[in-house]
C-alpha cells in the first residue's frame, strides 16, 4: 500500500474503506469443483488438508467450504459445527460473522423451520453453487412472508448479493430484515447493511445503523457472544476514521466523554465478548489507547494478521494510522517512543 493511498491530497489520513470482498482461493475452488462434480471424498480430503495447514485466510475458506459440504449432507450439527467454530475463531471479516451466527441456537431454530430450504440454499452458497443459493433464499422469502424465517432469508439473500458484487440490491433485504427483527438477526443485518452504506458514503446513516447493531448483537440482547466483536470492529473503524459523525457527537454531548472515549469503547467492550470470535483487530484497536506503554498485544495482533493474510495486515496498518490522533499523548515519553517504534515497524507515513 502506497503512502499516497493512506493520505489524501492535503496529507490527512483517509478513513478506512469498506471491507473488501476476498475472492475464493484457487486451491479451495479446486476442492469445491470436485465436490460439485460428485467427487465428495476427493473434495473432503483436499479441503481438510488445506483447513488444517495453519491459521491463514485460505485455511479459513477451506473450513467454511467443509462446513457447507457437511451442512448440505448432515445439517448443522457434528462436523459442520466443528468447521464453523474454526471459521468463527479466525480473522475473515465476512466468513467469521456468518459462522458465528450459524453456531447459535436461534439460527438453527429459524433456519430449520422451512423444511430445510434455507439450509440447502446456504449449503449451496458455501459450496459455490450461487444460482441455487439465490433460488432457495428467494423461495423462502416468498413462502414465509411476514414470518421470522423471512427475516433470516432476507439476511442470507443480502449477504449473497454482497458476495456477488451487487451491494445496491443487497440494501433492501438487509434493511427490511433489520427493521422487522431484533436481537442477533437485527445485529447481523445491521452489520451488513452498514457495509453498503459506508460504500455509498452515507456514513452518518451507517454510524446510526451500527450503533443499533451493536446493541442488538450484545449478549444481553442476542444471547450470544459470537457476533459482537465483528460489529464492534466495524463501528470502531468507522468512528476512528470519521470522529465528527453524528453518532460520535451525540455520545459526547449526552455522556460528557471525549471523542477518544467513544472511539475506544467498541474495542474495549469487544474484549469481553470473545468466547466464540476473537479477531486480532480488537486487541490492536484497544491496546493502542493510553493505558500504559506496553504494546505487546498490538504486536501480537499484527503478527497474527500477517500470518492470516496480507489484506488483514494492511487493514491493521490503516487502523493504527486512523487511531493515531486518538492515542498519541506527548506527555507520556515511553508511550510516545513506543508509538514511534510501531510507526517505523509498520512503515507508516509521516503526518503533518
Amino acid at each position: 500500500m502506497t503512502e499516497l493511498s493512506l493520505l489524501d491530497s492535503d496529507g490527512r489520513v483517509r478513513p478506512l474503506p469498506p471491507d473488501p470482498l476476498n475472492p475464493m482461493s484457487d486451491e479451495v475452488e479446486q476442492g469445491l469443483a470436485a465436490y460439485r462434480a460428485g467427487e465428495a471424498e476427493q473434495a473432503r480430503a483436499l479441503l481438510t488438508s488445506i483447513a488444517g495447514a495453519g491459521r491463514t485466510a485460505i485455511a479459513g475458506q477451506a473450513a467454511m467450504a467443509l462446513a457447507g459440504i457437511e451442512l448440505g449432507e448432515s445439517g448443522l450439527d457434528g462436523s459442520c459445527r466443528t468447521w464453523l467454530e474454526q471459521v468463527a475463531a479466525g480473522e475473515d471479516p465476512w466468513l467469521g460473522p456468518l459462522a458465528a451466527v450459524m453456531l447459535t441456537p436461534e439460527f438453527q431454530s429459524d433456519a430449520s423451520a422451512d423444511s430445510g430450504v434455507l439450509l440447502l440454499g446456504l449449503a449451496a452458497q458455501l459450496t459455490g453453487d450461487l444460482v441455487t443459493a439465490r433460488e432457495k433464499f428467494e423461495q423462502a422469502i416468498a413462502v414465509h412472508e411476514r414470518m421470522e424465517t423471512e427475516d433470516l432469508a432476507n439476511i442470507l439473500l443480502g449477504n449473497l448479493l454482497l458476495q456477488t458484487g451487487d451491494p445496491d440490491a443487497a440494501l433492501k433485504p438487509l434493511h427490511t430484515a433489520r427493521s422487522m427483527c431484533d436481537g442477533l438477526f437485527a445485529g447481523y443485518a445491521g452489520h451488513l447493511e452498514a457495509h453498503v452504506l459506508i460504500g455509498q458514503d452515507k456514513k452518518d446513516e451507517a454510524g446510526k445503523v451500527l450503533a443499533y447493531a451493536r446493541r442488538a448483537a450484545h449478549k444481553a440482547t442476542s444471547g450470544t457472544d459470537g457476533l459482537y466483536p465483528w460489529v464492534a470492529i466495524r463501528f470502531g473503524e468507522l468512528v476512528a476514521g470519521d470522529p465528527w459523525l453524528d453518532v460520535v457527537y451525540d455520545q459526547v454531548e449526552s455522556s460528557g466523554v471525549s471523542e477518544g472515549t467513544v472511539v475506544r469503547d467498541p474495542f474495549e467492550t469487544a474484549l469481553y465478548h470473545r468466547e466464540v470470535s476473537s479477531p486480532a483487530l480488537v486487541d490492536i484497536g484497544f491496546h493502542l489507547f493510553p493505558y500504559g506503554a506496553e504494546f505487546g498485544p498490538v504486536h501480537d495482533g499484527l503478527a497474527r494478521l500477517r500470518t492470516w493474510s496480507e489484506e488483514r495486515y494492511e487493514r491493521a496498518r490503516r487502523l493504527v494510522l486512523v487511531l493515531h490522533e486518538h492515542v498519541d499523548d506527548w506527555r507520556e515519553e515511553d508511550r510516545t517512543r513506543g508509538l514511534a517504534d510501531l510507526w517505523r515497524e509498520l512503515d507508516l507515513p509521516e503526518l503533518r
